[in-house]
């Protein structure tokens, strides 16, 4: 194996990386021996702060545990100071087993905090001070909080009649929601730092906008005799006015969980329209993320549905990226952080009155869990997140409150009965992926003192490649590459060492003796490859790269052209569905009758809400498909003709030749793809969005050249009577640099494009096939608008 190291001279992805301190040891429930008792005296060990550490959120999760002789199990009081004065109200916090978790709030600069247990006992430890540096980053863009409202709206919120409290709308109005939501977006914020710090990445997270403003985030600055001063610089909530009317926000037309609903999607529009109309900070010249609220939301019991609600998230580099939610379990929100302990334990059930969102709200807390982590999925969509696993595949409704608390309670929607948080030991769901937190580091909102600036937007997209080198040569093997560097490398599930999120790689190289010496060629060996971007690379059997046809022998000649393809991420998890694809090849030279031979001219890219494949263009005026020869559904008597809002014919200069293409690609269909030649001329879309042709928002991978070949083909497969005709593959051929194509090659029917691979019956569209409902599919990943 060799590596070849970042080069930290460069100004592609060379951020800072951050380990997590090693693991602490766990707290046991056995006596400590009386001598070891003695001499630690209860000793507080904070788990994941040192003394004097500088931190760029306000709101922090501190966690920490006491070695005592018995377990405890009362109170810790955590006051905050500047050494001068009190810049915090005291906040208790329950000492399960002797552990705690607790949210503190800091005040820039200096911050002392001081942690008491609450207790008469002999045993009581002295009080432990954490000194703390808290810098805000005003130069980072912000996530921006906002609720919006009907024109005639009420301005209340669903509210069971048990959540009232002394006041009818304690729970339930527009100061209320304020409250809640600005109290929501500290806790994201404080998971989101603590989840990256032990995931190796620093303590990074969002900045909140900040207003200098009467705070809400303890309910001591409710009270009117209040010693600490009630303003101060606190997370600002835009209260916005849509032009729709309460009723036209819960038509039930709208509702996204009405599956009978024309316009599922239609609130996102509505809100959309809301931002424009308030103006800033939500222009579209200044890429605003936001966090949305529908303030109007409303669970109907005649419809038996939640109407005025949506999920959904967008990313939108060009513009303003979304992440909505409807206010209806807003009620089970805590306000202050007084709240916080109190709103993920209770045990209450909500009631008839409200909507129990996906049938797992039988509780209270379990209500917070789902509404809170729901709404930070759909942010996780304004970043940029796909659907991966954990916050973003619903693993927030059973473990959120694992986040903040030492136990949780029991849960009446799974019955499970109440857990002890034992540190990282206890499973927990409610994570970012690893993936996730790797794509974040790479956007400003999440940048750090000492990260180097990404100026590569091909760093941020591409994802890692696998590739055969050294072919018919006793040093065999497979080169994997990522322009943003290799975070992580798996056998068959199993992670090396070498390369690591602390020192990634940027190529790494495995000799075919070396994997057979370490593993079984008479069994699968899967490779999964993690660029420090979070873009991946799965091989599902390595073992078949060494025995692909990559290579095509010309009969009677010593040139051999070499093949390598971008496929859909599902095709390259597994080829062996029963899916039918339309194979197809094409040279980029063609023999005249007369034995002329003519180079293309131009590539016409068709690029529109998918890659729906391209034309190769020659000066005589022919053109040959690069995708489906003809349509299955005029029996084989009509050419396939290509669309693509966003196509390009691409000239080819003169005595150039292509260096590279970029292909952008998801699960089942590639999106786009973009020509690159020598000169420094490029051309063709990546995506079809006009707000994004360079597509930022998917995953490219780049087919490049090497030094000593060109390329003189493409080749791919397409679906056929399905999603549009659309590519699922395209790969380049290449010849060794300065030789010239032996005549035979341009008979050969592996190289053209002719029957697609299909059976005479598939050709002659005896097969009736419903290509219906896939355009509303295409439409909504167009708008990559998500769940």
């Amino acid at each position: 194996m060799y590596i070849e190291l970042e080069n930290t001279n460069t100004s592609t992805v060379e951020m800072r990386s951050h380990m997590p301190p090693p693991k602490r040891q766990r707290v046991s429930n056995q006596p400590v021996p009386k001598d070891t008792a003695a001499t630690m005296k209860a000793r507080l060990t904070i788990e994941n702060f040192h003394d004097g550490e500088t931190v760029h959120q306000r709101c922090i999760i501190i966690k920490g545990f006491y070695c005592t002789t018995v377990p405890w199990y009362d109170f810790v009081t955590i006051s905050s100071s500047d050494g001068t004065i009190k810049t915090f109200p005291p906040q208790t916090w329950p000492l399960d087993a002797s552990r705690f978790k607790a949210i503190a709030f800091l005040s820039p600069g200096k911050n002392i905090l001081t942690i008491t247990r609450s207790s008469t006992d002999t045993e009581n430890p002295a009080p432990t001070t954490l000194p703390l540096n808290y810098i805000p980053l005003l130069q980072t863009p912000a996530l921006h909080l906002a609720i919006m409202v009907a024109k005639d709206s009420p301005l209340l919120i669903d509210c069971p009649p048990s959540k009232y409290g002394r006041l009818s709308t304690a729970h339930s109005s527009l100061d209320a929601a304020v409250a809640k939501m600005r109290m929501a977006a500290y806790m994201w914020q404080a998971f989101t730092a603590e989840d990256l710090r032990m995931k190796g990445l620093g303590r990074r997270s969002f900045r909140l906008e900040d207003e200098f403003a009467a705070d809400t985030t303890s309910q001591s600055f409710m009270t009117i005799d209040d010693s600490a001063p009630r303003m101060r610089s606190t997370a600002k909530v835009h209260v916005i006015r849509s032009s729709k009317t309460v009723a036209e926000l819960r038509d039930a037309d709208v509702a996204q969980q009405n599956a009978a609903a024309g316009n599922r999607d239609k609130l996102f529009d509505y809100f959309l329209d809301a931002l424009a109309s308030h103006g800033a900070p939500f222009e579209e010249s200044s890429r605003p993320v936001v966090a949305g609220m529908l303030l109007d939301s409303h669970f109907s019991t005649k419809h038996n549905m939640i109407l005025g609600h949506a999920a959904l998230g967008c990313h939108n580099p060009e513009g303003v990226s979304l992440g909505m939610m409807g206010s209806h379990l807003a009620y089970s929100f805590p306000r202050f952080v007084e709240e916080v302990t109190e709103c993920l334990r209770d045990t209450r059930v909500p009631g008839r009155t409200v909507g129990n969102d996906n049938g797992e709200c039988d509780s209270f807390w379990e209500a917070c869990c789902v509404g809170q982590g729901a709404f930070l999925h759909e942010v996780g969509h304004a970043f940029g997140a796909p659907h991966t696993t954990g916050i973003m595949a619903r693993g927030y409704s059973r473990h959120w409150a694992r986040n903040f608390l030492t136990t949780t309670a029991r849960a009446a929607h799974t019955r499970e009965p109440e857990v002890y948080v034992d540190g990282d030991h206890t499973q927990n769901d409610a994570r970012w992926d690893l993936r996730d937190a790797l794509s974040f580091r790479m956007l400003p909102n999440f940048w750090m003192p000492g990260d180097k600036k990404i100026k590569d937007a091909e760093a941020r997209t591409s994802a890692p490649t696998v590739s055969l080198v050294n072919p018919e040569t006793d040093d065999v093997g497979i080169e994997i590459h990522c322009v943003a560097g290799i975070a992580a490398i798996e056998f068959n599930g199993e992670a090396e060492e070498e390369p690591s999120l602390a020192e990634p790689y940027k190529k790494v190289f495995f000799g075919r003796k070396e994997l057979e010496n370490r593993f079984d060629p008479e069994e699968e060996l899967k490779l999964h490859v993690l660029g420090m971007n979070g873009k991946s690379k799965t091989v599902k059997d390595l073992w078949r790269v060494f025995a692909s046809s990559e290579y095509v022998r010309i009969p009677g000649s010593d040139v051999v052209l070499r093949k390598r393809s971008v496929v859909t991420k599902d095709l390259e998890e597994s080829d062996e569905g029963e899916d039918k694809f339309w194979s197809w090849a094409t040279l980029l030279t063609k023999k005249t009758p007369n034995g002329k031979v003519l180079r293309a001219s131009s590539i016409d890219v068709r690029t529109g809400c998918i890659l729906d494949g391209a034309y190769v263009k020659f000066p005589d005026g022919t053109k040959v498909n690069c995708g489906p020869r003809i349509s299955r559904w005029a029996g084989g008597d009509n050419l396939h003709e290509f669309g693509g809002h966003a196509a390009e014919d691409v000239r080819w200069p003169k005595g150039e030749e292509i260096v590279k293409i970029q292909v952008a690609r998801e699960d089942s269909i590639l999106y786009g793809m973009r020509i690159h030649f020598e000169n420094g001329k490029a051309g063709g879309a990546l995506s079809g969005n006009e707000d994004d042709p360079y597509q930022t928002r998917e995953e490219t991978l780049t087919l490049e050249v090497q030094g000593d070949e060109r390329i003189v083909g493409f080749y791919g497969r397409s679906w056929w009577g399905h999603h549009f005709d659309g590519l699922v593959e395209f790969g380049i051929i290449t010849a060794p640099k300065g030789v010239e194509l032996p005549d035979q090659v341009y008979k050969m029917k592996e190289l053209q494009n002719t029957d697609g691979g299909q059976s005479a019956e598939d050709l002659r569209g005896d097969q009736d096939e419903d290509n219906d409902g896939y355009e509303e599919e295409t439409q909504t990943e167009n708008e990559e608008m998500c769940e």
